[in-house]
This record gives C-alpha cells, structure tokens and sequence, in this order.
C-alpha cells in the first residue's frame, strides 16, 4: 500500500510542478514569496525524489552496503544544502520567478 501512495504522491508533484512554472512567469514581475519557497521546494524534493530512486535501482544497500549508503546519505546532505541555498537565493536574492522570468527572455 506504501508503495502506491509514494508513486501518486510523485506523479502529484511532477504534475504540480507544471503550472507553478507557468505561475513564475505570470508573478515574474511581483513579489511571491510564499510562490517562490513552495516553487523552490517542489523542484528539491522532485530532484530528490528521481536520485533516490536511481540510487534504490543501481546501489542497493543489500548488494552494495557500503556505497549504497555513503551515497544515500551523500544524497540527504546535498539535497539539504540545495533546500539552503534556495532559501537564502529567495529571501537575499531576486527569487526563482523572477530568475525563470529573466532566464526566458535572455
């Protein structure tokens, strides 16, 4: 039953990921920054979400226990390193719509 709430829950995501993109270029020009931290999250925790599973599918903890590890756990600091980076680019820099928006039309 885990199983299929995880798989809805990143289909969810993946889905939900779409229109907060088209949203970044309708708010580009405005300040959203509950929009930019939801936005920033959602893009971590998708790219999270797809290197686990690649880890899961090609380290295994049970046929490489070491390296499935280090690198599961490599994985959990890196992505808590981007969710800090994110924060600190949203609130002490011009955000991730305003950064999609300039990006589109560069």
């Amino acid at each position: 039953m885990h199983g299929s709430y995880h798989w809805s829950f990143e289909r969810l995501l993946a889905a939900s990921l779409v229109p907060m993109t088209a949203a970044a270029f309708v708010t580009s020009g405005s300040n959203y920054p509950v929009f930019d931290g939801l936005f920033g999250i959602g893009l971590v925790m998708h790219s999270h979400i797809g290197f686990d599973c690649m880890l899961v599918d090609y380290l295994h903890p049970r046929k490489f226990p070491f390296l499935g590890n280090f690198m599961r756990w490599t994985l959990r600091t890196m992505t808590l390193g981007v969710l800090v980076g994110v924060y600190q680019f949203n609130t002490n820099d011009i955000g991730l719509t305003e950064l999609i928006a300039k990006a589109w039309k560069a």
